[in-house]
């Protein structure tokens, strides 16, 4: 019998599971890779949080702007670029653009890109800036919601994580506690994290802590 040649790529494959998702509801398996900090930190870790308090709840039920849409659409396919292993972010994206001029897309985002740079801002540019952003939302969404969302889940290591046990009381009361002893929020909370966690619950424990402290001084 002769020796199986396997290529590096199909051993680099191999060390990865397989996670089911769901695809326009129906289940499919993807061959997944939990990010790195260092890799969460390309995608842009440092513009949004894990974390989702009461008071995130509430503002999060108000209507957001098509920039911040766009912003949140940019992040979960990052992150989904860098975590499918098999099949890869681009294969999906092909049939889920089957039909589309890509190309042709591609070029009016970047005339109207063009067009914004040379204005001041202006109602023009505002309109333009608008017209960009509603284009580039729809391009950054033609992989299914319930696909991405739960690919960035599996990635970022939220599934397993005590992340959503994350309360603004919580926050505020690590933050007390690191503010005393000279240590970090992170580790006065206990559960399972991942170090872009433990990141992420330091720069919103000091933010509440901030927002308390004004808001006694108010009171005062």
């Amino acid at each position: 019998m002769k020796n199986k040649v396997v290529s590096l790529e199909k051993i680099e494959e191999l060390k990865f599971p397989l996670v089911q998702v769901y695809f326009y509801g129906e289940p499919v398996f993807v061959k997944l890779r939990q990010l790195t900090q260092a890799q969460i930190m390309a995608c842009g870790g440092n513009d949004f949080s894990l974390i989702e308090t009461l008071e995130d709840k509430h503002n999060n039920n108000k209507k957001p702007t098509i920039a911040q849409i766009v912003k949140y659409a940019e992040m979960q396919n990052m992150v989904a670029k860098k975590a499918m292993v098999c099949p890869t972010y681009e294969e999906v994206f092909e049939i889920c653009a089957k039909g589309t001029d890509l190309k042709k897309i591609k070029e009016e985002l970047n005339e109207i890109e063009m067009m914004i740079v040379k204005l001041s801002p202006c109602p023009k540019r505002s309109a333009l800036e608008e017209k960009y952003d509603s284009a580039k939302v729809w391009y950054d969404l033609l992989l299914p919601e319930d696909f991405l969302a739960m690919i960035v889940s599996y990635s970022l290591g939220i599934d397993g994580s005590d992340i959503k046990e994350i309360t603004r009381q919580s926050l505020l009361n690590a933050a007390a506690l690191a503010n005393r002893g000279h240590d970090n929020p992170s580790d006065h909370c206990d559960g399972r994290f991942t170090e872009y966690m433990k990141d992420d619950i330091n720069r919103r424990a000091w933010i509440v802590f901030e927002e308390e402290k004004k808001k006694l001084k108010k009171e005062k």
